[in-house]
């Protein structure tokens, strides 16, 4: 680190070892972990770049052969004209004077970094730059994927800005990328993670594009890059929800293909609008158009009245389930631009922050050794949605109450400063919400910048706000603003999930969120159970019901009867369907039919004697989800593109226009793509042969034994794991458990309770992965499994099911099952009586 690096003066006028006709002749500049110089050759008229690195700063250097050097030579490798290579590498050790260093040279790149291209251009980069910049640098990325290397050190000091100002067409810059995982910048083993790095040196760069003076054409790609391409395309991976996360060549393919997109944009209106009703599956994808979200949001959303409830909660559910959707449609800043935001339709004061700008203020989080710095998350957050409060209340107030918002804003913004503990700005306008929003913008920066010194020892903090200020300013707007007549601040935090948010920092916010109060109440979506923090950094654990309600998104919807069921996917896809004036289908039942109208007994039976089932119709299409809308969508508009497209849909008059064989393959090819895009993440290996394994097993049951909970003995339907003990799993076996649930390859109902009456957790299959295990969808039985078993189908898949398989009818003598009646199984299931066969 720092405290390693020589005095500059010893290497000014000496030779480069290894390589002396070249003579070091200008301190160019340095770092955390080198000093990097000019070296010139009067001889050969060429000036070289050498990185003096000291030895305590190389990573890997106990290791043999050293990682640093393992990283230079993988890095040489690459074909890439982006790759700065090393040309040159020696040690320069000079006892006498402690030096004892290793040197890179590499060609002298003219220009600066981009850190510092940045900082000389503040605010006045064009779109074109970020867009060569994005696309060069996945072109990279490209190769280094083929190649299996990693760069482990991306930033923007290592990237140079080249200038070619003098050359004749093309860009005046060109893009370099030099420092192979050489050093750490922590001082430890750890490399960065390069898509992450590459999102934050975009979001950088577009930070200083100018917004208001891009053209249309520019703002559109602004969009693009803010809202898909840096949270989807970079720290999105999880290619299960997202395909295109992290493959270099299919972002590079959408940004190098914006012109065409904006042309398809340009025909319709201004604002973005569907192009086919399949389009805009995301909340990020919609950014800031608040009509197109309001035109695609359905109040029929399954869980929306426990979301609205005054309690704090803690939202999960599948990928694509619409938590996003929901609470940026709940927040008062889009009611009020929707125009539904007349007083009597406002319960509560909705304040909503997607966590994107959180993560790139506190990456990669760890609680600092300086409990000064403790509240610098806290501070961030505090200030953040204050400005969200303050603007959304100040929009409303002017809009629906002009004269009283005028009456008591000034008093109202004079008692927040007292709050805060800050002094007033010395101007007119001081005892205004703009101008508090104003100061607190610039403490957001504050604590972000100061977050890089948190472990500075030589670093003087000041005070920073405490997690009572929130609150303590929602109670100071109550007081003051009459026209609030007590209605509660509800702060909608989405996508507070681990990695990406690291349980660390959660720790430390979670002294703020999940605070308990009558005036506010906190809102937090996450992706999974298991990707939340229940606890602080004070050692307090926060309990479920008693801190806040855990409302798993996945498991209301499979709770839901039917019918709600079938309202909330028609709803959804008329609103999409009716948003095109010209779009040859109108409704679900016209697009997909009703369904074969089988009983799950019938279907079970069908499958027994090998007779192919058809799995088509909106009422299957309700079956097949688990609350991921997301997915939905996507595999109607695969439904329709198989079909033919809007062309063929408009060329028919059958019901259903899409075939019924159609949508059966595409059902099908849909489970297929999920398991393989499963295998391709770090131990999707595993968890696909964990799940087909339960799924081989489920199927055996089906064919081979039947059913104690009905007279008539049907076929036994499992699609869901039942423990018989509450789980103590080994450390390998929960690290597997925790990752089926995050990437939705089971869904957990913690409210479970065993045949041998202990509270446990059932594991509901993902419903679209059913009919590719040759399953019902009848949630009537279940595999019922030792605390043993469990653990063996989590790490040793293969002997499990070889162990658990059936391969001949059970006797019934055999079966374990305690008979119990229909109406016993529903109650225990979902606390109501059963209707049919399930």
């Amino acid at each position: 680190m720092r405290a390693f690096l020589p005095p500059v003066d010893y290497f000014i006028g000496r030779a480069v070892p290894g390589f002396d006709k070249y003579q070091v002749v200008e301190h160019h500049r340095s770092g955390g972990n080198a000093h990097l110089f000019r070296a010139y050759s009067e001889e050969l008229k060429n000036a070289m770049a050498c990185k003096v690195i000291p030895r305590e700063n190389l990573r890997g250097r106990d290791r043999q052969p050293p990682t640093w050097q393992t990283e230079i030579h993988r890095a040489n490798t690459l074909n890439h004209s982006v790759a700065v290579k090393v040309l040159h590498m020696d040690e320069w050790v000079d006892k006498d004077n402690g030096i004892d260093c290793v040197v890179f040279c590499s060609d002298f790149i003219p220009g600066v970094d981009l850190r510092q291209y940045i900082s000389q251009n503040r605010g006045g980069l064009s779109v074109q730059f970020a867009e060569d910049l994005l696309k060069d640098m996945l072109s990279f990325f490209h190769e280094m994927r083929n190649r299996d290397i990693v760069h482990g050190d991306f930033h923007a000091g290592n990237i140079l800005v080249e200038d070619r100002s003098e050359a004749l067409g093309g860009a005046p810059y060109a893009f370099r990328v030099t420092d192979f995982g050489v050093v750490s910048a922590t001082g430890d083993n750890t490399l960065l993670d390069d898509y992450e790095q590459l999102a934050v040196v975009l979001r950088e760069v577009l930070r200083n594009v100018s917004y208001q003076a891009a053209s249309a054409r520019d703002r559109f790609a602004l969009r693009m890059m803010e809202d898909w391409l840096v949270p989807r395309g970079l720290l999105e991976r999880d290619v299960t929800h997202e395909p295109c996360a992290r493959i270099p060549k299919r972002l590079y393919e959408r940004v190098a293909g914006l012109d065409a997109e904006f042309r398809v944009i340009q025909k319709q209106d201004a604002a973005p609008r569907l192009v086919t009703p399949f389009d805009y599956l995301s909340c990020e994808q919609i950014g800031e158009d608040h009509s197109l979200l309001r035109s695609l949001y359905s109040r029929l959303f399954l869980g929306l009245g426990e979301i609205e409830t005054a309690d704090n909660a803690v939202v999960t559910g599948p990928r694509g389930c619409g938590k996003s959707t929901v609470f940026k449609s709940l927040s008062l800043r889009h009611r009020v631009l929707v125009d539904e935001d007349t007083p009597e339709k406002v319960d509560y004061i909705g304040a909503y922050f997607r966590c994107d700008d959180l993560y790139f203020a506190f990456p990669r989080y760890e609680l600092p050794s300086r409990p000064e710095a403790y509240d610098l998350p806290i501070h961030y957050m505090t200030a953040t949605l204050l400005i969200e409060v303050l603007e959304s209340l100040e929009m409303w107030g002017k809009k629906r109450f002009g004269t009283a918002f005028a009456k008591t804003e000034e008093r109202a913004a004079s008692r927040i400063w007292d709050v805060l503990g800050l002094p007033r700005p010395d101007e007119p306008s001081a005892n205004r919400f703009k101008t508090v929003c104003a100061r607190m913008g610039k403490q957001r920066k504050r604590a972000a910048d100061k977050q890089r010194f948190a472990n500075d020892p030589k670093q003087k903090f000041g005070s920073y706000f405490g997690p009572r200020v929130l609150g303590d300013t929602c109670q100071v707007l109550q007081e003051e603003l009459a026209f609030l007549e007590g209605r509660p601040f509800f702060f909608f935090v989405d996508d507070y999930s681990s990695p990406k948010i690291t349980l660390a920092l959660q720790e430390n916010l979670n002294r703020l969120l999940m605070q308990r109060a009558s005036t506010f109440f906190f809102k937090l979506s996450t992706e999974s159970p298991v990707s939340f923090a229940r606890g602080d950094i004070d050692k307090k654990v926060y309990v479920e019901n008693r801190e806040f309600t855990l409302l798993n998104l996945g498991v209301i919807y499979l709770r839901e009867n039917p019918g709600p069921k079938l309202a909330f996917i028609g709803d959804v896809f008329a609103r999409r369907l009716k948003a095109l004036p010209d779009y040859p289908v109108r409704d679900l039942d016209t697009l997909l039919g009703a369904g074969p109208g089988l009983s799950f007994n019938e279907t079970a039976r069908n499958i027994i004697d090998n007779r192919r089932q058809a799995i088509w119709g909106k009422d299957s299409l309700a079956q097949l989800c688990s609350g991921d809308i997301h997915y939905v969508i996507e595999l109607v508009r695969k439904m329709v593109m198989t079909a033919g497209g809007r062309e063929a849909l408009a060329g028919t008059t059958d019901v259903p226009r899409v075939s019924s064989r159609v949508q059966t393959e595409a059902v099908r090819n849909a489970a297929g793509d999920f398991l393989r895009n499963l295998r391709s993440l770090p131990n999707g290996e595993q968890l696909v042969e964990i799940v087909s394994a339960f799924g081989s097993v489920a199927h055996s049951y089906l064919r081979y034994r039947t059913s104690k909970n009905q007279e008539e003995r049907p076929p036994h339907q499992a699609s869901r794991i039942e423990p018989y003990e509450p789980l103590e799993l080994s450390a390998e076996a929960q690290a597997r458990y925790n990752e089926l649930l995050r990437y939705s390859v089971f869904i957990e109902d913690v409210r479970g309770k065993s045949r041998r009456g202990h509270v446990v957790p059932r594991l509901w299959l993902r419903r679209f992965l059913i009919p590719h295990f040759n399953l019902t969808f009848n949630m009537r039985d279940s595999v019922q499994l030792e605390a043993d078993e469990f653990e063996q189908l989590l790490l040793a898949p293969r002997e499990f099911e070889k162990a658990k398989r059936l391969k001949t009818p059970v006797a019934e003598e055999d079966d374990d099952d305690t008979p119990r009646p229909p109406e016993r199984v529903q109650q225990e299931l979902f606390g109501e009586t059963e209707k049919g066969d399930g």
